[in-house]
């Protein structure tokens, strides 16, 4: 890390995760820990508001109306806010400091959260959840930035591992927790109990002082924002509408594919030629953060769908309450937790090769499980299924992330990080749009092949929905299993100190 010019007064003195004096004015042990204490719930919260509401659904659907499609709305909207402002936050802390945009984004987030749980209608819903994730969109990548900042490098790898865990954490124990909640109370508490956590968080970094905010653009890419939200907007409808619609023969599936090819093609021009963008093109020069990022970007999908459906899998056909809905899945939660801090343990000793193509593998296979489970015996296969995909999940999600940084160069990182952050959430926010509006089309395939010109009863609806989702479980195991022929494009390149890195060395 680069010594900031000048040295402020105490009042004037900002956390920083980028460019700040590294191993000085590091706070007390104590305040480290509280500080870190509220960084991790702040993540954790904003990872587990994607799908807390899960199982909620049905009980929300039912007051506000909407069906299938609304529910698609409440998280799409809440991941792709969050896709915008990731890339955002490093010029948001350049320009107001993080020891200010912390409790904004927080307080943000927290209000929105509120706004949620007293929606008085559908509409309403998805506004408020797009507010929410503008908030939460912030927080994690400004989390790791403060986290990196308060600690010694010595320990940042520990410290990552650590958020990370928070992160993964959230969107799985998100369903148990929201089943929980709405059974005891209603789908509005699970919104509404981010308000007590949120100003928790604030509390534990309020008083925290660091290092010092470096100098930093006053000035922002006014025309490249507005390309970034019009493009993902626009490919956030192209992904829940088209199967819909059908992909070719509606002029608005048409329009909505040029204006997000339009807004992105625009991104990436301006990106070379002005001076604070959302991109920086540089980063697309390594293989290696190439390769990691698409493999990010699945990676996210593939999970976050499971867990999306998986609660209304239960609650729905099989007619499970929301409460064991949500615990099917915690199992998956404890075996992502083990084996991501095994595989902590492996890198560098085991060949990244071997650890990706076994974690594809497992993700493929417990789709498969899914895929094929029977009616009478649903909860057991439900948990081994989810299981094995947890497994194979955990397997990748570190080395990817070690991979996609090991051969960038230093002061590009912190641009690479926001991109590989928005690609999650990309991730997220797709993967759910895309196979809801599949689930759709199977399930209403499935209803007029079974039906056969008669009306059709609840139970047919219900097996027919069941059909439905082997069907979106069969398909993205064939995607884990196409992508896996990727991971040998990753190279062991050298890095600034000449020497080859660490997860990258046999």
């Amino acid at each position: 890390m680069q010594k900031a010019a000048g040295i402020p007064m105490a009042d004037e003195i900002e956390i920083s995760g980028e460019g700040a004096t590294g191993e000085t004015a590091l706070p007390a042990g104590w305040e480290r820990m509280i500080a870190s204490a509220g960084l991790i719930l702040a993540t954790a919260l904003q990872a587990a508001d994607g799908s807390i509401a899960t199982v909620a659904l049905p009980q929300l659907e039912h007051d506000l109306g909407g069906g299938i499609e609304l529910g698609a709305w409440v998280f799409a909207g809440y991941l792709c806010a969050a896709a915008v402002m990731a890339p955002l936050t490093g010029w948001l802390r350049r320009r107001y400091g993080a020891r200010r945009l912390f409790p904004a984004a927080m307080g943000a987030f927290a209000v929105a959260s509120m706004l949620c749980g007293l929606s008085p209608t559908a509409k309403a819903i998805i506004l408020f959840r797009l507010l929410q994730g503008a908030g939460g969109g912030v927080l994690h990548p400004l989390a790791q930035a403060i986290m990196l900042d308060i600690y010694p490098k010595s320990r940042h790898g520990r410290m990552m591992g650590i958020l990370g865990a928070g992160l993964m954490i959230g969107p799985i124990l998100g369903p148990p927790l929201g089943g929980l909640i709405t059974d005891l109370a209603s789908w509005r508490w699970v919104f509404l109990i981010n308000i007590p956590l949120g100003f928790v968080a604030i509390a534990c970094v309020w008083r925290l002082r660091s290092t010092i905010e470096p100098p930093g653009a006053r000035t922002v890419d006014v025309l490249g924002i507005v390309s970034l939200m019009v493009g993902v907007g626009a490919l956030q409808l192209l992904l829940q509408r088209g199967v819909g619609l059908g992909w070719f023969h509606s002029p608005e599936i048409v329009a909505e594919a040029f204006l997000a090819a339009a807004c992105f093609a625009s991104l990436f021009l301006r990106a070379r030629h002005s001076g604070f963008t959302a991109f920086r093109p540089e980063v697309f020069r390594d293989v290696n953060f190439v390769t990691a990022a698409f493999y990010n970007f699945m990676l996210s999908a593939l999970l976050f769908v499971t867990v999306i459906f998986l609660p209304s899998l239960a609650e729905g056909p099989l007619g499970l309450p929301a409460t064991m809905a949500g615990a099917l899945i915690v199992p998956r939660a404890m075996l992502l937790m083990a084996v991501m801090l095994l595989v902590g343990q492996l890198m560098g000793k085991v060949d990244h090769r071997i650890l990706l193509g076994s974690g594809w593998l497992l993700m493929a296979g417990g789709l498969i499980v899914l895929s094929i489970m029977p009616k009478a015996q649903a909860p057991l296969w439900i948990m081994l299924g989810s299981s094995i995909q947890a497994i194979g999940a955990a397997m990748l999600y570190i080395p990817l992330a070690t991979l996609a940084f090991s051969t960038l160069a230093p002061e590009i990182r912190t641009d690479a990080s926001g991109l590989y952050s928005l690609l999650r959430q990309l991730g997220y926010a797709s993967g759910v749009a895309l196979m809801s509006a599949v689930l759709q089309a199977k399930i209403a395939m499935h209803v007029a092949a079974l039906a056969g010109g008669i009306a059709a009863t609840p139970s047919l609806h219900a097996g027919a929905a069941l059909r439905g989702y082997a069907d979106c479980f069969r398909m993205m195991a064939i995607a884990a299993v196409v992508i896996i022929p990727g991971i040998f494009l990753f190279r062991a390149g050298r890095g600034r100190t000449g020497r080859a890195p660490d997860a990258l060395r046999p």
